[in-house]
């Protein structure tokens, strides 16, 4: 009869294995949490407001300004529109009810906190 001996070898031990450094958070991320979204009425109010302008002429303009926007995005376009910023598309999902895009908007810092000075003027 034939006996095997089967020695192991002791385990190396590595230097990464005993002195591994330990993980550290570097900074923490605090999750925004928004208010209600915002619907096409209360922006058509809110249009009005800013401009001064009547609801039956800003009305359109706000509603074919959302279809244009709409179209550019899911037809894959990036839009960059200050003081609104770049607005970039990072990944699209088609789903059998709809497509689902998700956005990344680039913001600028040090936009003018008074709005109305960036409307567009007519040029006279």
């Amino acid at each position: 009869m034939i006996t095997r001996s089967t020695k192991t070898a002791p385990k190396a031990t590595t230097e990464t294995e005993t002195d591994a450094p330990v993980a550290m958070v570097v900074e923490e991320v605090k999750p925004v949490l928004s208010e209600a979204p915002i619907k096409k009425p209360e922006l058509i109010d809110r249009v009005v407001t800013e401009t001064g302008m009547k609801k039956k002429d800003v009305k359109p303009v706000v509603e074919a300004m959302l279809a244009v926007l709409g179209r550019m995005v899911a037809g894959g376009e990036e839009i960059t529109a200050p003081p609104l910023g770049k607005l970039m598309i990072k990944r699209v999902k088609d789903t059998p009810k709809a497509k689902i895009i998700t956005l990344k908007l680039r913001y600028p810092t040090g936009v003018d906190a008074n709005p109305a000075e960036t409307l567009a003027q007519d040029d006279e």
